[in-house]
């Protein structure tokens, strides 16, 4: 279908019934979810079976038709046999935005289920209808505080996320943060009956709320439609895609799992190449790549400097940076004239990458480094692979202190002191506006996940990127730039 404009309202409801609401909780409670996000409208909670009694301060009513008021979004949470008599009520309450969340439909893959989705099609199609699944968790929006999980970031973001999978919409939410990612609206569409991604994309094109989409899809009804409006909407807003089932094994697991239609890796191939859109293959690649995107200055092209430690981990940078798609370029002269002139040449290669493990115990020969890098003309990115465990002395020495309480705090603060606030500094203020992006090196010994987790977060908060190793830091990176030079050569 064309995108309706009427289902704008789902995104920001001031009234919301639930159809299937049980007695006792659910392992899916919509009523105590809302309540949980803090939504300000009103809800509605619709058992037959239950009329005159409340759950959760909230009056049962019998059906749609009994609701005092009119009902901007229905969810319903029944068994699939009943669904389409509680479609024909919406019809009657004049309630056309409805999120089917209940299963059992083609995705099952029997003639019953494929029986009654095509009952739930010709339903919407005669009532005017606007449906999102069956079979999909449906609408997370921080700002109107709606969501079908029981966790919510309270923060409103710039990006979208559009999943045909509800597991991975829900890992979104649950994960976005870490990766000082904050949504806009993330929509869980499942089987994709009567709104598909294609209506979605649509919409989002024009949302004033949504600068970045992200997508995780398994298959597309009309391929020409979602081409073209990827490819228009690239233009202005990056479109990245997760396309699921392009193994034979992922395609017959599609099948089971939204009865769509997985495609072909060749025909994906050539789509990414004619729209631009940003691929990726995996939750933990859409989270690395989507930060990219919103904390990292664009670098001029591929050249990347890699500052690290060690030869034999230089060496596999390298490696693991020219698979990525990034180019370690030679430094200049001068600047290998210049990084000599400080740096001892003992224990030290002062190349491209640069093992130069003693400027990680002298703070200032490290800062004194930083400019001569960002200044070769040759280098566009600065990749800063930060080794926890060669942190100065006094660092380390926090760390080793067995007094338990506030000992992570202790750490931090010299950290913050030595290391943090210098390269933040430099990040602000390098006049050659070279991007630098903060590799945790897992060799970090001593430190937990916790602490390094929090070091990620101090720099994002301080808008600078932070991977927790450097085949993720690299292919982020890489497909940031491969997006921008599209954009430049289709101009």
């Amino acid at each position: 279908m064309v995108w309706d404009p009427e289902f704008e309202v789902a995104f920001h409801p001031k009234t919301v019934a639930i159809v299937g609401v049980s007695r006792r909780p659910h392992f899916f409670d919509f009523v105590a979810n809302l309540q949980t996000a803090g939504f300000c409208g009103r809800i509605y909670p619709i058992n037959p079976r239950a009329v005159g009694e409340e759950y959760r301060g909230l009056k049962f009513y019998p059906d749609l038709v009994s609701v005092p008021e009119p009902i901007d979004l229905v969810i319903i949470s029944t068994p699939r046999e009943t669904v389409p008599a509680v479609l024909e009520d919406c019809i009657a309450a004049n309630a056309k935005n409805i999120h089917i969340f209940a299963a059992g439909f083609r995705e099952v893959g029997d003639a019953r289920g494929i029986e009654l989705e095509d009952k739930v099609v010709e339903i919407a199609n005669r009532g005017g209808l606007r449906i999102l699944g069956p079979n999909c968790m449906g609408l997370h929006v921080p700002a109107s505080r709606i969501t079908t999980w029981d966790e919510l970031d309270p923060e409103s973001g710039s990006v979208a996320f559009v999943s045909q999978s509800g597991g991975h919409a829900g890992q979104v939410v649950r994960e976005g943060g870490r990766f000082g990612i904050h949504f806009s609206k993330v929509i869980s569409f499942g089987n994709a009956a009567v709104l598909d991604s294609t209506d979605f994309l649509e919409y989002l094109a024009t949302d004033q709320e949504t600068k970045l989409i992200c997508m995780y899809i398994e298959g597309v009804k009309d391929g020409s439609r979602f081409t073209r409006l990827v490819k228009e909407i690239n233009r202005g807003k990056p479109v990245i895609i997760w396309k699921g089932g392009l193994t034979e094994s992922g395609s017959r697991a599609v099948a089971s799992h939204t009865g769509s239609l997985g495609g072909e890796r060749e025909v994906w191939n050539a789509f990414y190449k004619q729209t631009g859109a940003v691929s990726v293959g995996s939750m933990e690649e859409l989270l690395d790549v989507t930060m990219a995107f919103l904390y990292l200055r664009t670098p001029a092209s591929c050249r990347a400097a890699l500052i690290g430690a060690g030869g034999g981990n230089s060496v596999a940078g390298a490696d693991i940076c020219a698979r990525s798609g990034l180019y370690l370029p030679t430094l200049t002269e001068v600047t290998l004239k210049e990084l000599g002139s400080f740096i001892p040449p003992e224990g030290t290669m002062i190349k491209n990458p640069l093992d130069i493990g003693v400027v990680f115990i002298d703070i200032n020969m490290l800062l004194r480094s930083l400019d001569p890098i960002a200044a070769d003309p040759l280098i566009d990115s600065i990749i800063f692979a930060l080794p926890l465990r060669m942190l100065p002395r006094s660092i380390t020495d926090s760390w080793a202190d067995d007094a338990r309480l506030g000992r992570m705090g202790v750490v931090w603060k010299e950290l913050r002191r030595g290391v943090f606030d210098n390269l933040v500094k430099f990040d602000r203020e390098n006049v050659y506006r070279k991007p630098i992006v903060i590799v945790l090196q897992q060799s970090a010994g001593g430190f937990s996940s916790e602490f390094q987790e929090q070091v990620q977060q101090e720099f994002l908060e301080a808008g600078i990127p932070v991977y927790l190793s450097l085949k993720r830091a690299s292919r982020a990176m890489a497909k940031l730039i491969q997006y921008h030079e599209f954009r430049r050569e289709a101009q």
